[in-house]
């Protein structure tokens, strides 16, 4: 966790500035949010957009053309992801740095149009449907890629939540929460840990959450013709849970819903009809998905006690504050009723 300590801290006339230098684009820049990285949108006189992306300094080189092997991957799979484009000089990751600051490595990417999918009023079950369509689509088309670097320990992989979640846990300030968080880790913990050596694994972009899902669908995006139309962010790839997409997919759409089972379980068939879900996957789903929220809540109140002013780092938990005491009423049997009834499979014998 000590990346947050060498994240970069650019002004928008200094993003400009990049882009002048490395790229020849004369644009201005705006900052967008990230967590441990900086992100700008560029926009020039003749109304051309990018994003400009710079990585934090304790980045490793060969975790970025990772990255960018795996948009240039799936570019011809999924029309969904960014591309990335050369500096002046013909590379795909440039590098800049100040007399005030360490090097950075740089990347200017392709601007994808749409709302995330947290800013999205209403979401339609076509949609919810849709989430789990394309993030299906996003597993099948990985099938095939890989990359040494994304062979890693990282604070975001599911299978080392547990002990994420136990170093820091005690920094979670609200007690009533704490209390949530720990009880339903140890019991997810108890229930799922059998499984977990039965789950496929593969690379995964590990962060399909409400803020890096782009929503289009014309005029009236808000209600019949709601769309995932952008994937965006893949520095938290690595080997992992392949069901871990689907997770991280569900936990953030679940947010905010009176009924966050249903969210998940159209979320569920639109992902199973694309890329079929064995059943020990089936069963580890719903507590994959608690893990992810809780995971969340505890490397929150790291973060923000290292970045108070980061406001992007709290941008979805009062919505997991509402939704986990919902979810924790759940039993994990019945989760796992309905997620195979979303598969079109009957119930588990013993359910």
């Amino acid at each position: 966790m000590s990346i947050l300590d060498h994240a970069p801290d650019f002004r928008p006339e200094d993003a400009a500035e990049i882009a002048s230098a490395l790229y020849g684009l004369r644009a201005s820049a705006s900052p967008l949010p990230s967590e441990r990285d900086q992100n700008f949108l560029l926009r020039t006189e003749a109304g051309e957009r990018f994003v400009l992306k710079v990585a934090n300094a304790s980045e490793e080189r060969s975790m970025l053309e990772a990255q960018n092997q795996a948009m240039g991957h799936l570019a011809g799979r999924l029309g969904l992801c960014q591309r990335v484009l050369p500096t002046c000089g013909g590379d795909e990751i440039g590098a800049w740095s100040t007399t005030a600051s360490a090097e950075h490595f740089v990347r200017l990417v392709t601007y994808l149009p749409g709302v995330p999918l947290g800013a999205v009023r209403r979401h339609s079950e076509a949609l919810l449907v849709d989430i789990g369509a394309k993030t299906g689509a996003l597993s099948a088309a990985l099938q095939d890629f890989d990359h040494p670097a994304l062979h890693r320990e990282f604070h975001w992989d599911l299978a080392c939540a547990a002990a994420t979640v136990s170093k820091y846990i005690t920094l979670i300030e609200d007690p009533d929460l704490r209390a949530l968080v720990g009880h339903l880790a140890d019991g997810l913990e108890r229930q799922t840990a059998p499984l977990l050596s039965g789950l496929r694994k593969g690379i995964i972009h590990n962060d399909a959450n409400d803020y890096n899902l782009l929503v289009g669908g014309g005029e009236d995006i808000y209600t019949k013709n709601q769309q995932v139309i952008g994937l965006i962010d893949f520095g938290d790839m690595l080997y992992s849970y392949i069901a871990g997409d689907l997770a991280v997919a569900c936990a953030y759409a679940m947010l905010g819903k009176t009924d966050p089972l249903a969210a998940a379980a159209r979320i569920v068939k639109g992902y199973n009809d694309v890329f079929p879900l064995e059943a020990v996957e089936i069963s580890a789903l719903f507590s994959l998905i608690c893990m992810r929220l809780c995971l969340s809540v505890c490397l929150a109140a790291h973060q923000q006690a290292r970045q108070p002013e980061n406001t992007y780092l709290s941008i979805s938990q009062e919505s997991i504050r509402k939704t986990l005491p919902q979810l924790a009423e759940i039993h994990p049997r019945l989760a796992e009723a309905v997620f195979r009834g979303a598969c079109g499979l009957a119930p588990c014998p013993t359910a």
